[in-house]
């Protein structure tokens, strides 16, 4: 019996983003820095600029919301073009996921070569350029994690690259980041998930998989902590409370050490074929079965103690987030029950995620999840 601990070295605090010049400079001479458009007009960005004014830098602002295969090559032809020693990711979970993608496709081939069978032919690469990420919403734990997600549009699914080499080598965490309310309420979800998700996951003394542990020791601590931050903090953070954002950065930062170590299941499953047929942001396809998944398992001794920390039915909690921070459920995501069969096929595709799962789950359970999701 065994598990391992794996964490992005991190600096978190308020105004932290004004060491992100010097901190570069430990890995290289060349920073290619990779962004969104909506965050390169930024006044945050813009200090992230100011310092790596005496560096060779270029800066690439072609990552869209949720980012597809394209996006991705598009990067990497970019990326080839200047030929960076070290990547920095300013951004939300897609940037930084996009960063990593890019980064792993400058190893050589193509990113379906990296994919996990049985889309692509999971080619595992090792040492990649160094990758410092900074997170500017707090949810997805990219900044610390070896995951990074892509849509592929035309098989209506997301896919999920999980490599050693894919950990950034710093994360730079700024807590006075304040973020429109609905990015900030997605993002908040999907920390919740990460969190609820690793807590709840088999331990690892009773499962194997290719990558992720099981739940933990360690990994418990962490998630247990992040929910009650959450719980505590989401809800004023989002209506500007400075240091309930704070909180809220630190929570999704554990979470993602949490979740990049004992593995999420079933609502992160669901969430890759929801998000084949939606273009809802991937917080919102996660919490769209949280509800349904938490009754599912609520025999399960940890949603039990979810409830205390909640002070409900772990359920009905993440519900009253839900509906607290405008997050819609799965019906006014255009799903239906015309889609349930698609989706129950789409989520068995990630095997390596359901076999964490703390109840087996199988055809009928997905679809019975689904079902009562669409019914809130």
């Amino acid at each position: 019996m065994k598990f391992q601990l794996r964490a992005a070295k991190a600096i978190i605090g308020r105004d932290v983003i004004d060491l992100l010049g010097g901190e570069v400079k430990r890995f290289g001479k060349r920073v290619l820095v990779v962004t969104g458009k909506n965050v390169s007009k930024t006044e945050f960005f813009k200090r992230a600029l100011e310092g790596l004014s005496d560096i060779d830098y270029e800066v690439w602002r072609g990552v869209k919301p949720e980012p597809d295969v394209n996006v991705i090559e598009e990067g990497v032809e970019f990326a080839k073009n200047f030929n960076p020693d070290v990547f920095a990711a300013v951004g939300g979970g897609s940037v930084i996921d996009a960063a990593k993608l890019i980064n792993l496709c400058l190893n050589g081939g193509e990113l379906f070569d990296y994919v996990p069978p049985p889309i692509g032919k999971g080619i595992v690469a090792q040492e990649l350029k160094p990758l410092v990420a900074v997170p500017t919403t707090f949810g997805t734990g990219s900044e610390t994690t070896c995951a990074a997600v892509v849509k592929i549009p035309e098989l209506g699914i997301k896919a999920g690259i999980v490599q050693e080499c894919l950990l950034p080598k710093l994360a730079i965490v700024d807590g006075g980041i304040e973020l429109p309310k609905h990015i900030a309420a997605s993002a908040g979800m999907d920390a919740l998930m990460h969190a609820i998700e690793a807590y709840t996951c088999k331990s690892f003394d009773e499962v194997e998989t290719y990558f992720y542990s099981g739940s933990n020791p360690i990994s418990d601590a962490l998630a247990e902590k992040a929910i009650e931050l959450i719980v505590k903090n989401f809800v004023p953070s989002i209506n500007g409370d400075d240091n309930a954002r704070m909180n809220m950065a630190i929570a999704s930062h554990i979470a993602g050490i949490a979740f990049g170590n004992a593995g999420v299941h079933i609502p992160h499953a669901a969430s890759h074929a929801i998000g084949g047929l939606s273009n809802a942001p991937h917080g919102v396809c996660v919490a769209s079965v949280a509800p349904a998944v938490l009754e599912f398992i609520s025999d399960c001794p940890k949603v039990k103690r979810i409830s205390e920390i909640f002070g409900c039915k772990a359920s009905e909690g993440v519900l009253r987030i839900m509906h607290e921070v405008g997050i819609p459920t799965l019906s006014k995501l255009g799903i239906g029950r015309d889609d349930i069969g698609t989706l129950v096929e789409n989520t068995k595709k990630l095997k390596r995620l359901l076999v964490l799962s703390p109840k087996p789950v199988g055809d009928e359970e997905l679809r019975l999840i689904f079902e009562k999701s669409l019914s809130y």
